[in-house]
């Protein structure tokens, strides 16, 4: 086997939807190769809903008549998108000089569970990679999907499968790191279009990155950072359309006490006056549904959330276990300042006042080792951002 160290480069749907922007894709892989690096890289399919291969017009293909949809019929179609996807960057590299091969999850062993639609890596066989690597051509390998080891039916991974794709296939290559390409520059403090100078990190570490992602910041899934943490992998977050170096996330030492304030929302709640629901049972409704959940810290509330698009996720959840909320809610947000607990739980006392001194009202809270979470009127969100921030960062 060579000596050359890994690289393995994802690149998005927004990433590989113009044929000027696969022809920037084709140079950051070019520039890896020069650099010295075995080059995989790990597509999405092209584009948004409207275009013709993107995952969602595909997908319209099955939901047009509004009746429920098969799940092993969502991941067959919902897989088609990244294989175009996997060809067609293949066929482009061949042709800029690069050679390549394009492979489908099941090409590229990827297996996983049987959960269709929300499927979990279970192990990734690198043989095949590997054997391409060795002779040195690029692995283009279709993100988000893998197989039942079994019987070998397609599954997808869910909400942001291509990055977990991505970085679990560098840790089984033993890569030297993974980059995550997006149309932003790096991993923001802050959302940059409510806060105009919110800060791009250079390096974050693997928990407080889990925690920002799992409560609004999008550039990065929290499953790719838990991926990249549990392979010792470093995962770079970085604009395909620069050279910028973009954010590293590893096991590293966060920049500051605060690392930054990601927002969720808008969120549908479901209120109930206790714990009701088992740690071990909500961690499976956010990875698998979607639901998040946090508990106030002063009365032991539970709050249920998720996304007004998967309403029907927590009332299925609710009505399987047998719940009846004392409350239910549209329209709220939760903020969340990420940090070490030291740092947090000096301004636990703090930013509640600082909220309400705004009038914004905090309906929950919850303190936790790495995050403090302020639910607040969904109408409320930016400038809840904006209070949180002036005060933990300056206006530099």
């Amino acid at each position: 086997m060579t000596e050359n160290p890994t690289l393995v480069q994802k690149f998005g749907g927004t990433s590989v939807s113009t044929a000027d922007r696969r022809a920037q894709v084709i140079e950051h892989v070019r520039r890896a190769r020069d650099e010295g690096y075995q080059v995989a890289i790990v597509v999405s399919a092209m584009g948004r809903r409207g275009d013709p291969y993107a995952t969602d017009t595909l997908l319209d293909l099955l939901r047009g008549d509004g009746d429920p949809v098969d799940g092993r019929d969502y991941d067959m179609i919902f897989t088609c998108g990244e294989i175009i996807s996997a060809t067609l960057m293949s066929h482009l590299l061949k042709r800029e000089g690069v050679p390549s091969v394009g492979l489908t999850g099941a090409q590229a062993l990827i297996h996983t569970d049987d959960n269709h639609t929300e499927a979990e890596i279970v192990d990734i066989d690198p043989a095949r990679v590997q054997f391409h690597l060795d002779r040195g051509e690029v692995p283009v390998v279709a993100g988000c999907q893998g197989v039942i080891r079994e019987i070998n039916d397609y599954t997808t991974l869910g909400r942001g499968g291509s990055d977990t794709s991505a970085v679990a296939l560098g840790g089984a290559l033993d890569a030297s790191k993974v980059e995550i390409y997006t149309d932003v520059e790096g991993v923001a403090n802050v959302d940059p279009r409510i806060v105009q100078e919110s800060h791009i990190l250079k390096r974050i570490s693997y928990d407080k990155m889990y925690e920002m992602a799992r409560y609004g910041a999008r550039v990065v899934h929290q499953r790719a950072v838990r991926a990249g943490q549990e392979g010792g992998v470093p995962v770079v977050v970085r604009s395909t359309f620069s050279t910028a170096p973009g954010t590293t996330i590893a096991n590293a030492e966060d920049e500051s006490p605060i690392v930054g304030i990601p927002a969720l929302g808008p969120l549908d709640v479901a209120i109930f006056e206790e714990d009701v629901v088992a740690p071990e049972t909500r961690g499976f409704w956010e990875r698998r549904r979607g639901i998040m959940s946090l508990i106030d810290s002063q009365t032991g509330t539970l709050v249920l959330g998720v996304s007004a698009d998967k309403s029907y996720e927590l009332e299925s959840a609710i009505a399987e276990a047998g719940l009846s909320p004392k409350a239910t809610a549209g329209d709220q947000c939760w903020v969340s300042p990420i940090g070490g607990s030291e740092a947090l739980q000096a301004r636990r006392s703090r930013d509640p006042g600082l909220l309400r001194q705004q009038g914004i009202e905090v309906l929950y809270h919850e303190s936790a080792d790495q995050r403090s979470t302020y639910v607040v009127h969904a109408g409320n969100e930016a400038e809840a951002v904006r209070v949180l921030y002036r005060d933990v960062f300056g206006n530099t």
